[in-house]
């Protein structure tokens, strides 16, 4: 009995007009593990194609009525990624030149040892398996210009991405939170495409870019004449968003008069025009971003807490880049691909110039990666980027020693509570471990250089969540 091929099964059907050769085929492929169907000549293959679908179809050239490269042409017209295989008793270099132009992956000369065919099957289901990679990429990367903040497999983004397909079609608010350039609002517009609303307008409000003094009017709208220079009436955000998506990008912009009024509307559902007195009903999904702790905003008065608890039911928290592992280097492939995607050939990373840009801390997150090689892109005239094409400051030696495994972003901050930080830093340093160890508290013990003793006190003092 031949031996079962190391592939997933293949569904071949068998076109041909001998029948012992047809049963004998058929029955060798049946006995190797792979599924088959047999047609005596090209018109019931034609049938037979009606009805299913097969991964490969073998079927000899010379047949009465209709021949093989005839029934390849017509197959071939509503299964395009169905791969045929000639089988010709005529082996002359014109025959297999002709199938080849025809479409054909293949041919065989007969007559012919099985264990040939067994070959060439082998080698399509192979090429097959390729060519679903390259669909399954094309269709990741094809995503990812649309969230391509998005892109990577790291613990934390897998968990990002978990929590949109949750929260994407529910109505109460979400509030993304994360360090500039991180891709917040890469995240609402996910929220937004997922949901129900997607064919509803997605309206994007920077609250940062707006005057305190213009920024009632610019979310809730004005009546004419309602202060100095209202010489017409306007529409707010939250009516251009009806039934829609609205962004508030930076909330802890909004002046605290705001605040409060926003209260209101996301209680009411209904907002007041600046100088009005009719309620106009809105329909609206809120989605806000900060790049601080609002926590902390209330504990200093400067944000209300009553807003406050309204936005942070539904929170999504972004990693920073740094924090993501070989997500890095995906990212910066993937933003290659896309800016050179026009080419003649392809743009590839060398390994030192990968490695370079996988040690840089990116206090600017992915904003700061993709501006990076969206400028590599634009200046490397050859084929590849090397070291030597990098900017500057990452080409700089990097430190050796535990000074190159994290950053400290302290220019905006006014005090760093110590005990905390160091406790904070302490338990991130034994999940990473942990993770990394895929759980095992031994292994990751040893990543850290501790007795596994030593090791399990500080997990119970920090409380940190095991990973299988």
């Amino acid at each position: 009995m031949p031996n079962s091929l190391p592939i997933a099964p293949l569904r071949v059907l068998v076109v041909d007009d001998e029948k012992l050769s047809r049963i004998t085929t058929a029955r060798q492929l049946t006995e190797a593990g792979i599924l088959s169907l047999t047609a005596e000549n090209g018109f019931d293959a034609l049938k037979i194609l009606q009805s299913q679908t097969f991964d490969v179809m073998l079927t000899d050239l010379k047949m009465p009525g209709l021949d093989g490269l005839a029934l390849l042409e017509k197959a071939r017209q509503n299964h395009a990624n169905m791969d045929v295989i000639l089988m010709t008793a005529y082996g002359t270099v014109e025959s297999a030149v002709a199938a080849m132009h025809a479409g054909a992956v293949d041919y065989l000369v007969k007559p012919f040892r099985f264990k040939e065919l067994q070959h060439r099957l082998k080698r399509i289901a192979e090429l097959r398996g390729y060519r679903e990679e390259v669909r399954n990429l094309r269709a990741i990367l094809t995503a990812d210009v649309d969230f391509e903040g998005l892109f990577g497999q790291s613990p934390s983004m897998t968990q990002v991405k978990r929590l949109i397909r949750t929260f994407a079609d529910h109505s109460p608010p979400v509030l993304i939170t994360g360090e500039t350039g991180t891709g917040k609002e890469v995240v609402a517009r996910a929220l937004h495409s997922l949901s129900s609303r997607c064919q509803q307008p997605f309206v994007p409000l920077a609250c940062g870019a707006i005057p305190s003094d213009l920024a009632e009017s610019e979310l809730f709208g004005h009546e004419r004449g309602s202060f100095t220079g209202a010489s017409s009436q306007r529409t707010g955000t939250f009516e251009r968003a009806h039934r829609g998506t609205l962004l508030l990008d930076d909330v802890d912009d909004l002046p605290p008069k705001v605040q409060a009024k926003l209260i209101r509307t996301l209680q009411e559902g209904s907002v007041q025009r600046v100088g009005g007195t009719k309620e106009i009903l809105v329909d609206v999904r809120v989605i806000a971003t900060t790049k601080v702790s609002l926590e902390t905003l209330v504990a200093e008065g400067r944000f209300r807490d009553d807003l406050f608890y309204r936005l942070r039911g539904l929170e999504i928290p972004l990693p920073p880049l740094r924090a993501r592992g070989d997500d890095v280097v995906l990212l910066a492939q993937a933003f290659l691909h896309q800016f050179c995607e026009n080419r003649d050939g392809e743009v590839q990373w060398s390994p030192e110039s990968l490695k370079r840009i996988r040690a840089y801390s990116w206090p600017g997150n992915v904003r700061e990666l993709r501006r990076v090689v969206e400028t590599l892109a634009i200046v490397c005239d050859g084929k590849t980027i090397n070291e030597a094409d990098l900017p500057p400051f990452l080409r700089r030696e990097v430190k050796q020693g535990v000074e190159r495994l994290y950053t400290l972003h302290l220019e905006n901050a006014e005090a760093v509570p110590f005990v905390e930080l160091l406790h904070s830093v302490e338990a991130a340093v034994f999940e990473w471990a942990l993770q990394k160890a895929s759980g095992q508290q031994q292994q990751a013990a040893s990543l850290l250089g501790l007795v596994r003793t030593t090791f399990q006190s500080k997990l119970a003092k920090h409380a940190v969540h095991e990973e299988a």
